[in-house]
């Protein structure tokens, strides 16, 4: 099986015929039309199980989605707190200027000379703007705000984020 990304976790079950409430865990708000099909990993379990989509449509802050096979409220109820994946092929595509947060982490980092700062070990988000948890070679941690003010290229293919510092950031 190829690489998955968790898209969503069941939250409960919507009805009397398995519909599924998922909280979807995407900043993409049409993640979930057109889906065809879905992994499913539920907390006690270690396999995953692909299942069709019958139906996903956005209630609220909420998916509501119906699963070929889950047709009660008995059948879905297992699937409460699983997580909700599809094949890493099935990702959807951010808007221009905008990257998964696990496709930063593990870059290096470069200053605008060429020289390395470290690797991004974890992208922390606030009300405002992201901000880039960066561990040097010699161990120690800063944050750099992902902002265009700092962030002058992200190279997804060569794996480097070149910044531009000011005196005192790090």
């Amino acid at each position: 099986m190829d690489d998955v990304v968790l898209i969503g976790v069941v939250k409960k079950v919507r009805g009397v015929k398995g519909d599924l409430k998922v909280l979807p865990i995407s900043d993409i708000p049409g993640r979930f039309s057109g889906l065809d099909e879905v992994l499913i990993r539920q907390k006690e379990s270690a396999g995953v199980y692909g299942y069709k989509v019958e139906k996903a449509e956005l209630v609220n802050d909420y998916v509501v989605m119906k699963l070929k096979g889950i047709d009660s409220f008995d059948s879905a109820s297992p699937l409460v707190g699983a997580e909700v994946m599809v094949h890493d092929s099935q990702r959807a595509v951010p808007e221009p200027g905008s990257y998964f947060v696990d496709s930063l982490i593990g870059m290096s980092v470069i200053d605008s000379e060429g020289s390395d700062i470290g690797v991004v070990k974890d992208v922390l988000s606030n009300l405002t703007q992201s901000i880039l948890l960066i561990r040097s070679e010699s161990g120690s941690e800063f944050q750099i705000p992902f902002v265009n003010a700092f962030v002058k290229d992200v190279n997804l293919e060569a794996k480097k984020i070149r910044v531009e510092l000011i005196e005192g950031l790090i």
